[in-house]
């Protein structure tokens, strides 16, 4: 009769295995979404400056080289090691461990994106987006060692009992930067509403979106990180850990990919002209059209001279990231428009329309 440590074992090797398998299925099927999301991003952005394109393509990269991993460890652990002892099941392969790496790089990479536009949104905050930095590059230091010692002992047990805490902080600091862009974005975006009054609708869907997707990877990261804790001795934290990066990348996309959403709900309005604010701007040109009334005459007189004089102003927050290649253009031959773009990434208009019979 199997003893009560042998019983133990056995379920152990249930649970990894069967998360494992799990957990696997949910990031291919998530990688599916990411790699139909750059498809997307390709056919509708291509105006989209290049260093925006490349991120997109090296986010998408790693997020494919880490099925790759997934898959070859599923092979390796289904397949090679099939029907090992629970001991034997203990042995880390090399895919496990640069999967490790891959996960890092793409929060780090998503994380800077996010810094990146909390701190325009605000103007320049560096209380608050270089300790973020700070954090984020923590975070990729502490995933690096975690896979160097994984690929090296080989061992679950060794790496729990001698360099555990090094994954639990990194997993603990990509949580509080989760929560932290989250919180500075929607208190930014709040913020701006005083500026974009005309657009608070847009304003209060990008709300939605960044709490959405700053949940679904905290949520994640904070299940992966509660399972490596509080069950150390089975992999049910590393079947969660296969989703995490997909449901980076794809949160990154799914924000590029929405502008075009936000600028039909834009263009519907009175206000078209006005640009969407930095988080999202539109990478096309907003087109200004103004229509001006002719000479108004009666019969058996003549008109009078008439001059309207017309001011109208318009701020605007420019995405660095986004470059915009066309130039407003109006055909009247009674306006003229004088744009003044000051650094700082605020436009301001002036209009004067004067016409006389």
């Amino acid at each position: 009769m199997p003893n009560t440590d042998q019983i133990d074992a056995a379920n152990n090797t249930h649970e990894s295995l069967g998360a494992l398998s799990v957990g696997s299925l949910i990031g291919l099927f998530l990688s599916g979404i990411v790699m139909m999301q750059v498809y997307v991003y390709l056919r509708v952005y291509r105006r989209d400056r290049a260093r925006i394109k490349f991120m997109v393509g090296i986010i998408w990269g790693m997020d494919f080289l880490h099925s790759i991993m997934i898959c070859i460890a599923n092979y390796e652990t289904f397949v090679k090691r099939f029907g090992d002892t629970p001991d034997q099941l203990d042995y880390i392969t090399w895919s496990i461990g640069t999967s490790v790496a891959l996960t890092a790089l793409v929060t780090f990479s998503v994380h800077c994106f996010f810094i990146h536009r909390i701190y325009l949104l605000s103007s320049g905050n560096k209380w608050l987006t270089y300790p973020s930095a700070t954090l984020a590059l923590f975070r990729l230091v502490a995933a690096s060692v975690s896979t160097a010692e994984m690929i090296k002992l080989h061992s679950y047990k060794k790496f729990v009992t001698d360099y555990g805490y090094v994954f639990t902080m990194g997993l603990g600091a990509a949580v509080v930067l989760d929560v932290v862009n989250t919180t500075g974005m929607c208190y930014y975006l709040r913020q701006n509403k005083s500026r974009f009054s005309v657009m608070n609708d847009i304003l209060d869907t990008l709300v939605v979106y960044t709490v959405e997707t700053g949940a679904i990877t905290c949520i994640t990261t904070i299940a992966s990180l509660a399972c490596w804790v509080s069950m150390p001795n089975n992999l049910i934290f590393l079947g969660v850990h296969f989703t995490i990066p997909k449901l980076y990348a794809n949160s990154f996309v799914a924000i590029l990919n929405s502008r075009s959403a936000l600028s039909a709900a834009q263009g519907s309005s009175a206000h078209s002209n006005r640009p969407l604010p930095v988080m999202l701007a539109n990478l096309g040109a907003s087109r200004q059209h103004s229509t001006v009334a002719g000479p108004h005459t009666t019969s058996g007189q003549s008109s009078k001279a008439l001059e309207i004089s017309v001011h109208k102003t318009i701020h605007t927050v420019v995405d660095r990231g986004a470059e915009v290649d066309e130039e407003a253009n109006i055909d009247s031959p009674y306006a003229e428009q004088r744009e003044h773009t000051h650094e700082g990434s605020v436009e301001a208009a002036c209009f004067k329309i004067a016409h006389a019979a």
